[in-house]
Order: structure tokens, then sequence, then C-alpha cells
């Protein structure tokens, strides 16, 4: 059995109490959810468990015996492993040295290659995941990451598998393969804890549930018990009804009602337009003969797996990669490449990637510059001759950095590190930064990535605002079912182009949205063309 008792967490970078007496406990075996909104401290006890952090104060008791973690290796050494929302991985090694490092066959003190990369090669076939065990490791996608990091941990003999937001990033098709792994680890006798906001899809595979509210654990359920209706509750306190009024029209039953009742009204001139583009980069899937046009107004949605070129795309028209063919204008003016570009000619852009140089923000920073790294340029000094140095007016900047946390419900002190807060609360502000921008269009992967269910509705409701101002919304979202609510038209890429465009008519028309899901992915599995 797997236990915390009576934990509490407070980080002294800026004060925060993360975890106030929370409680876990997991029998061995089965899947286990933990619940609670943006901030609750869910991943926080999570990390604690698995040697991530250490509690200020509690217990963590494993088969009846006291424990304590001062790494991720005293919590592995007993067979507990987590996958975290952004599993990190060595861009240098090849995937199999990734998923051995640290746990290579040997032969006395010397290595032996051969028999590392096979036993990764075998243990990778024997879990479904046929990873190219020879590829560089940062060739790997969300999906391949994931399976990367869990086979790493079965590498060494866990017992308790953790995951950490693990559809967050995922399409349709790679969660279903995701949760089907999920029952083959529980069939063979491992325990798994998700923590998760989908309700929905979670509460279909586990057995049990321990529901989090600020800090506090507040309710541990078995299955017999489980209910949104009764979760929800839980989750939000007397909050539930403002959660409820911001769900997404899927989860309260409003889609048709939100839908009809939109004002925003497309331009007749088109505000980004991408003609006959390609993208022909190393690290990321090609496009071919891309003609997609943003009105304002509107909000589009984009759909596809992941090598079907959507991120190619959404990358190559914020000015991230250089087109190998055809190009990007912005109202009349051809973009050049370059993200300052696009930025300066009325772009914001929000990606998923943590990694290499679309890096949304950066942990070490502060918070303060994490909000200001575009935002500056608005705050010149005050007196021209300084202005003129490049200073900048410290008062208002400073007063705008905690009007903007004040707007995302974020406490504490501007100068403590990014890394302090929960990755929800991180993503808030950074959706936050990026409709602050004097923009006229917004592309945006995932944005409601680490949101909780009322958040997730505050998001998509600010977006919509965005565009009946006269915005043009370019959106990815792996969940097909926000994709649908939300978008006035959609996208459907398919091996590197668009292969269906649903326009408001169709998406306003007589078919149900269990019909046009349907289309969407029979057109990403090539099934379907415009």
């Amino acid at each position: 059995m797997f236990q915390l008792q009576n934990i509490y967490k407070t980080f002294p970078s800026n004060g925060a109490r993360a975890l106030e007496g929370a409680d876990f406990e997991a029998e061995r075996g089965g899947i286990h959810a933990v619940f609670g909104e943006n901030g609750a401290g869910k991943s926080t006890l999570m990390q604690i468990l698995a040697g991530f952090r250490q509690a200020d104060s509690g217990k963590i008791i494993i088969d009846g015996q006291p424990r304590r973690f001062s790494s991720p290796a005293d919590a592995l050494s007993l067979g507990i492993s987590m996958v975290r929302q952004r599993p990190a991985i060595c861009p240098s090694l090849r995937v199999w040295e990734a998923c051995a490092l640290g746990a290579e066959a040997r032969r006395g003190p010397f290595l032996r290659r051969r028999a590392s990369r096979d036993m990764v090669s075998r243990l990778s076939l024997e879990w479904g995941f046929d990873l190219p065990v020879e590829a560089p490791a940062e060739t790997l996608n969300a999906a391949g990451r994931q399976q990367a990091a869990v086979l790493a941990a079965l590498l060494r003999n866990a017992r308790l598998l953790i995951f950490d937001e693990a559809t967050a990033i995922l399409n349709s098709e790679e969660s279903e393969k995701f949760f089907a792994l999920l029952g083959r680890l529980d069939a063979s006798g491992l325990t798994i804890v998700i923590i998760s906001h989908k309700l929905d899809e979670t509460l279909a595979v586990a057995g049990r549930a321990t529901i989090l509210r600020r800090g506090r654990t507040v309710a541990a359920l078995d299955r017999s018990e489980f209910s949104a209706e009764k979760i929800i509750p839980l989750m939000f306190g007397g909050e539930y009804e403002a959660a409820r009024a911001g769900s997404l029209a899927v989860q309260t039953g409003a889609g048709e009602q939100k839908r009809s009742g939109r004002q925003g009204a497309a331009t007749l001139q088109a505000l980004l337009r991408a003609e006959n583009l390609s993208a022909a980069d190393a690290a990321y899937p090609v496009i071919h003969s891309v003609d997609i046009a943003l009105h304002g107004g509107t909000v589009y949605g984009l759909a596809g797996v992941r090598e079907s070129g959507t991120e190619t795309l959404m990358l190559t028209l914020a000015g991230f990669l250089r087109p190998s063919a055809g190009r990007v204008l912005m109202g009349e003016a051809a973009l050049e490449s370059g993200t300052l570009y696009f930025r300066g000619n009325g772009g914001a852009y929000l990606g998923v990637d943590g990694g290499l140089f679309i890096a949304a923000w950066d942990k070490e920073l502060s918070i303060r510059d994490n909000l200001v790294i575009h935002a500056h340029r608005r705050f010149p000094h005050r007196y021209r001759p300084l202005a003129g140095l490049g200073l900048l007016d410290v008062s208002r900047l400073r007063g705008w950095v905690l009007s903007m946390m004040r707007g995302a419900d974020i406490d504490g002190p501007s100068g403590a590190r990014a890394g302090t807060l929960s990755g929800g609360m991180l993503q808030r502000l950074l959706v936050a930064r990026e409709l602050a921008e004097n923009s006229s269009v917004i592309i945006m992967s995932e944005p409601g990535w680490g949101l909780d269910s009322r958040r997730r509705g505050d998001l998509f409701g600010l977006l919509r605002d965005a565009a009946d101002s006269g915005k043009a919304v370019l959106l990815f979202l792996s969940d097909l079912n926000d994709l649908v609510e939300v978008s006035d038209e959609i996208f459907v890429m398919c091996r590197g182009r668009v292969t269906l465009t649903l326009t408001k008519d169709m998406m306003d028309g007589k078919d149900s949205r269990s019909s046009i899901r349907r289309r969407i992915n029979a057109a990403m599995s090539g099934a379907a063309s415009q």
C-alpha cells in the first residue's frame, strides 16, 4: 500500500501553501484518479510521493513502513515512478539510450550497448509501443515521449506509475492508445495513478478517486460512488455554480444556444493568408501546398494528428519555420521569416511545446520576466531621452504585471520563479499574456492544457470575445469535443495537406455535433476529402 498522511508543503519563494494536511492512499493494483481544480495541489502531492519534492511535514508510508525521499531515485528504488506533464528526454541520445540511461546492461564496470539496445527494443515491442529505438530522442512526438518515459520506468521495475495530465496534449487516437496501455499495465498488476481534469475519460477507467481542494483532501471515493455531479462540487466547493456556468457547452448542454448567439462578423479582407504554403524542416512533419485564409470575427479550429503537419503549419504561420514554397501574408504584406515580423504585424502565438526555441516560458525566470517578454515594448520611459536609450518605465510595467496576475487569479510576488507555479496557473498567465498583445491574429496550440473545466470555459469565452471584437483566432485542440464547440470553421489536415474544410454553414447546419466529429475523424485518417 502507498500512503501519504497529513502532508504540508509551502513554497518559500512566494509563500504559497500548496498542501495543508493532504492525505492519499492507493492499494496495490488498480487505477486511482486524483482530481482538483488548478492549484488544488494534485501535482505537488504526487511529486512528493515520487520524490521530486520534499514535504514540510507529514508521513510517507510504503507497505506499512515510514519512508523519506530526498530524490526521485529514492522513490524509484521502491518502484515509484512519475510520468510528468511534459516528459523530459535527453535530445542528444538515441531513443534506446534515453530509455536505458542509468539502467543499462553491464558486465562488471563495462556497459553492454547491444544488450541494452535489445532490452529496450524487446520491451517496447512487448508493450506494443514499437518505438523507433535507433532514432534521435528529440524526434519523438508527445505520445512517443510519453511511451519512452513509461518504458524507462518499466525497465526499472516500477510498481506504481503516476501520470500527470497524460492526455492533455494527445489527440483522440493517441488518447485511445494511452487508455489501452493503462488497461495492459493494470492487468499486469501495476498500481496506476492518474492526475487529470478530464472527468469523463478518467472515471471510465479508474476504480478509486481522491479529490483535493485548496491543498486539502476532501474525499476518497470508490467506483460505485463516481459521478461528475458528485465530484465537481467537491472540487470547487462554493464556487460550483461558477464552475458550471463557465464549463464548456459540451458539458453543460448549452452549446446550440451559445453558437446561435454569436455576434462576430467576418471581415471581407483576410487578416492572414497562406498561399500554396509548403514547409520541410527536419524536426517537423512536412506540409504541402496549404491554402487557408483567416478573417476577423471568426474562431478557426485546426484538427489532425501531429504527424499530419498541424504543428508545422502553426509554426510556419507564426514565423518560427521558413516556408520551402509559397508565402504567408498578413493583410497585403508578405511576412518575412522570423517571429518578430509576425508579432510586428499584429500576431500573437502560444505553442504547447516547451522545448527548443519555441519555448513559451522559462521556469527559471521570474513570473514578471515571463510576462513582459513581449509587453516591455509598450512601456518606454516617460522621459524621452531615457526612452531613447531603451530604458523602461518600471513603475507602469510593475503595475501592469500585478494586474495581469490578479486577472489570472495568481497570488504571490511577481519576482518568484515561474517554476513554482502549477501547470494550470502558468498556462493561465501565458494565455493572458498573449491576449494582452495588440494583435489582430491569435494562434494558439492547446491553450486549455492543464486547465480545469471552469478555467477552460473562461478561456474559450475570452477567445470568443477576441473574435467578436474583430480578431481572427486559430486554435489547435486535440479534444474534438472542445474543438467543435468553440470553432466557427475547422480545417482538417492529413499527410501534410488540408483535406477538409468545414465552413460556418456546415457547422451551423443540420448536422449534429457527433456527425461533425465523425467527418473530422474520417478526414484525419485519410478516409474523406474536401
